[in-house]
């Protein structure tokens, strides 16, 4: 111990004494060990750390899916659901939900809240206790028992009379009246912390019905009976599905078509499937720039160390053995790696704090990142780590030679300096090879995102404004009421000066409300092996398509005289026109929408016909890119002839769409004073966040990749200044033999391409063989797209290049007379 704590003071004295190196490996140190403590946090928050529920590996979440219909994921059935949970020798237990938005209190004052509608036996599966109170009953499933609630523990406390008093209180919830009967943890969170009050899902006789296995209309999750692997529920689901395929009559061949199936899958793996690619090459762009900083850093620390042989031959002269003088580099680094760990989990801090400037916000479990006792354990080791190389690779190079040797070695070269030069050269090539995996993967996603930003979303998202609004069942209880609260509205906005057009839609664009239902064409005979289509289904009121200058095709769009007692009409885009009538003009003929599963095989008497009165373009409706939640086109039937109580509103304004937020709320709450608008956003600000999660990993990938580059090229320039340093007396000698500056110049720029180019082929296999993990997060671009590639060599070669020239412009000056002198 008393060796360690002299060996630390005389570290610190010697650092003191070279504040500029000490600096810049602190710095660097710094930057990047920040970078990778803010996104090894988000990543154990989101991919590593266990959902924070009891056992939560046994959480599954079960779907069922449709890919023949373009349905890759359709949510749950409520039969279903009762099937599941009579297989207790795979699933314990099993639970429905839905998000939804409710008001709590009455009158003007109402508080809108995001709800949820579970089943009794939610908080079971998740293995949740009450804080307060208790749960949901099984009895509380039942139609007309369910007017019960459960409060989290947040919004209970701010209830009259606080968590002691609020169960067995009332709050009118969408005007209805509920009694609090439990509160839920202060920690608990599923999926999404914003979810307030929970009430019970109720199903009727019709619902429970083997007529509703089709009807998808629910999320579910479930817990694996103890032992059972998903695997193993799988099996058991696929064996389920083809009972039902055999005792499906007449519509077995419908759903052999479209390839119906049930999935399970592990709940956690499942939140994450759509951030886990973006956020493992996050971090693998982090620890990259991580990797290339240590080996910066090496190479720093051999120059030091080959400049202080005089020093370290001195102290072993005078006793000192070669592991002392080893372990006192190695202190040393230590130092300065420990105090960079310090200041980076500082910085990590700060990043982390930043999330939603980051868009980073909308991840799943983002609410859990935080910078706990795992993540500055992890930044310490690692910080620990690259002491020990960065300490250990010149102590190496030091034993590995007599150092009275090195001693007079130091204005030639000899064996060890051989060996030198060639790691430090060696890491160099390393840099440039890391750097160019780094870069290419930024430009990659650069030139992906570009392409992205040029799809074409099928409607005009400049000046338009949207928010939703949703008329109370207590006071809107039937079609008629609906029609004539959304007329009303329609007509209040459409009156406000700035408004050039507006109209409502049951699911605005990019949003969480879609909805898709089978749509079958009149006299259509299937070929063998067609499978049905579950399209995009929108309710829209005249003046919605205008407002978003969805292009007009064909025919005509809705108008007034669309309503109730008019003939029922839709309006079908290009894709889905061109599906059912390749060859032929769909203006006029017919469309009907299945009222159960026997209408699908063969309508019944009474389905009702839709005339086709318009064709419009295709429009992106669930994201720029879709995913697994495209569909086969989108259908447009008048909101009057089918209310939704679901109301988005879009309307053109000729300024800015925030100008016109209040006049709006204005308009509305003269329709309703209980109604005001929420989820309001400009359409362009909805295209936006819905590229989160792509602009964000490119934009850091970008800011690695400049670093990286600064690095390699910081590198590149140390080692040759290096080398012209050592070089100084060969170099004097050829210029006295007859060499001229151009000559020595060259000679100079030609190492470091040569180092440039070694690199850069290292770098190009390097990028090959992780394509795969960047292919997913790509669009329109190939994993090794030609024209990025060669812009990162180009970019790599000019910084090369601009790093080159100083040493060798300072070769080219050296004085042939010095140099032989000071030799």
């Amino acid at each position: 111990m008393d060796v360690l704590i002299q060996d630390s003071k005389f570290a610190f004295r010697l650092l003191c004494k070279e504040p500029a190196y000490a600096l810049a490996v602190v710095l660097t140190l710094a930057l990047c060990l920040g970078a990778n403590a803010a996104i090894f946090a988000v990543v154990q928050a989101v991919l590593i750390r266990p959902l924070p529920f009891p056992d939560a590996d046994r959480l599954v979440y079960a779907y069922d899916t449709f890919p023949g219909a373009g349905v890759e994921r359709a949510g749950a059935s409520v039969p279903n659901y009762f099937d599941h949970r009579a297989m207790t020798d795979v699933f314990e237990s099993a639970a429905l939900f839905q998000w939804s938005g409710d008001r709590v209190g009455e009158g003007p004052s109402a508080e809108g809240v995001a709800s949820a509608r579970v089943t009794p036996s939610f908080f079971h599966v998740l293995g949740t206790k009450p804080a307060r109170g208790r749960f949901f009953t099984e009895q509380e499933g039942d139609v007309g028992r369910n007017h019960v609630i459960v409060l989290t523990y947040g919004f209970a406390a701010r209830q009259p009379g606080g968590l002691d008093r609020v169960v067995g209180s009332t709050l009118r919830l969408s005007g209805v009246p509920h009694t609090v009967v439990g509160v839920l943890p202060e920690d608990f969170s599923f999926l999404d912390p914003d979810r307030q009050v929970w009430t019970p899902l109720a199903f009727t006789a019709e619902e429970r019905s083997e007529n509703s296995r089709w009807s998808q209309n629910h999320d579910e999750i479930a817990r694996l009976a103890p032992g059972v692997s998903v695997e193993r529920a799988q099996a058991r689901l696929d064996a389920f599905d083809a009972r039902i395929r055999e005792r499906a009559g007449p519509l077995k061949q419908v759903i052999v078509d479209a390839g119906y199936a049930q999935k399970v899958v592990s709940l956690q793996a499942d939140i994450v499937r759509n951030v886990r690619g973006a956020l493992t090459l996050l971090w693998s762009a982090v620890l990259f720039m991580l990797l290339i900083a240590g080996v910066n850093l090496t190479n720093l620390a051999l120059v030091r160390a080959s400049g202080r042989v005089k020093e370290l031959a001195t102290r072993h002269a005078l006793g000192a053995g070669a592991g002392r003088v080893a372990r006192q580099l190695v202190t040393e680094t230590l130092i300065l790696t420990v105090i960079g760990g310090v200041i980076g989990i500082l910085l990590g801090m700060w990043c982390i704090s930043s999330l939603p400037a980051l868009d980073l916000a909308d991840v799943p479990r983002s609410h859990e990142v935080r910078l706990d006792g795992g993540v500055i354990a992890f930044t310490f080791g690692l910080a620990v780590v690259l002491g020990l190389i960065v300490g250990a690779v010149p102590a190496f190079h030091l034993a590995g030679a007599n150092l009275n040797t090195a001693l007079r070695e130091e204005g030639r070269a000899g064996t060890a300096g051989r060996r030198a030069r060639f790691t430090r050269q060696g890491l160099v090539v390393a840099q440039v090879a890391l750097a160019f995996v780094l870069l290419a993967g930024a430009g990659l996603l650069l030139a992906s995102f570009r392409q992205v930003l040029g799809i074409n979303p099928g409607f005009q998202a400049e000046h338009v404004w949207t928010g939703r609004v949703s008329p109370l069942e207590a006071e809107y209880p039937n079609d008629a009421a609906l029609r004539a609260y959304t007329r009303r509205a329609m007509e209040q906005i459409r009156a406000l000066p700035g408004v050039e057009a507006a109209g409502a839609s049951s699911f605005l664009p990019f949003g969480w409300d879609s909805s898709s239902s089978v749509v079958i064409p009149e006299g259509h005979v299937p070929t063998p092996g067609e499978s049905i289509v579950s399209p995009n289904q929108l309710y829209v009121t005249p003046g919605y398509l205008e407002a978003l200058r969805v292009p007009l095709k064909r025919g005509r769009l809705f108008t007034e005289s669309d309503d109730d007692r008019a003939t029922p009409v839709i309006i079908l885009d290009e894709q889905l026109a061109k599906l059912f009538w390749p060859r032929e003009d769909p203006i006029g003929k017919r469309i009907y929408q299945p009222d159960g599963p026997e209408d699908v095989a063969k309508p019944g008497p009474d389905v009702v016909y839709r005339q086709v009165v318009g064709i419009v373009g295709n429009m992106k409706l669930r994201g720029l890119i879709e995913g697994e939640g495209a569909r086969a086109g989108a259908y447009y039937i008048p909101y009057a002839q089918s209310p939704s109580r679901n109301v988005g509103i879009a309307a053109r304004t000729a300024g800015d769409p925030a100008d016109i937020t209040n006049a709006v709320q204005r308009a509305l709450t003269s329709v309703d004073p209980q109604l005001k608008p929420f989820d309001v956003f400009s359409l362009r600000q909805r295209v936006e966040k819905s590229l989160n999660l792509r602009r964000t990993p490119m934009l850091l990938s970008l800011a690695f990749g400049v670093v990286a580059l600064l690095l390699a090229a910081v590198g590149l320039y140390g080692v040759l200044a290096y080398q012209v340093g050592q070089r100084t007396r060969e170099i004097g000698i050829r210029m006295a033999l007859g060499s001229d500056g151009a000559r020595i110049m060259r000679l100079v720029l030609h190492e470091g391409l040569v180092l440039l180019g070694v690199g850069l082929l290292t770098g190009v296999a390097g990028a090959a063989t992780l394509r795969t993990l960047i292919a997913s997060q790509l669009y329109g671009v190939g994993a090794f797209d030609p024209t990025v590639i060669l812009a990162v060599v180009v970019v790599l070669a000019l910084a090369a290049l601009i790093a080159c020239l100083g040493p060798a412009r300072r070769a080219a000056r050296v004085d042939p007379v010095v140099a032989l002198a000071e030799q």
